[in-house]
């Protein structure tokens, strides 16, 4: 019997799957999406992140779909801690989910959270399904 993945693994293979499943629901029918941040337009597979609003070692929002949005690595990567796209990501949080949601989402960000195996093993499987649907419908 194989051993079982840890709360951990199960918990990034959830956040690796969610960050794609976002840039491919992002993407248009050619699998091109835009960052949130800076508005460069890439193809979903080449230099595009699932960048996330509250950080990912945040475990309470890690694996909100409306916490991650696609961002080119350059935003992702750097420019949230040290360019200002911090900012611009809240204020497209702001216009897409409203002030109040931001601010709820932020508070609850702040709060501890204990994910339990069959919520991520649910996740993962609710997730594999979503991008398989989603890889239908983008081409390349």
């Amino acid at each position: 019997m194989p051993k079982k993945k840890s709360i951990g693994k199960l918990t990034d293979e959830a956040a690796t799957l969610l960050q794609l499943l976002v840039r491919l629901k992002a993407a248009d029918d050619n699998g091109y999406v835009t960052c949130v941040t800076c508005g460069v337009v890439k193809h979903y597979k080449d230099g595009m992140q699932g960048g996330h609003f509250r950080p990912r070692g945040k475990a309470a929002t890690k694996l909100m779909i409306e916490n991650v949005h696609p961002q080119c690595n350059a935003c992702n990567s750097f420019g949230m801690k040290f360019h200002g796209k911090e900012a611009e990501y809240t204020l497209y949080m702001v216009d897409m989910y409203g002030k109040e949601f931001v601010d709820e989402m932020i508070e609850l960000s702040n709060k501890p959270h204990k994910w339990y195996r069959p919520d991520l093993e649910d996740l993962i499987k609710d997730f594999k399904a979503q991008i398989k649907e989603q890889e239908k419908r983008v081409i390349g």
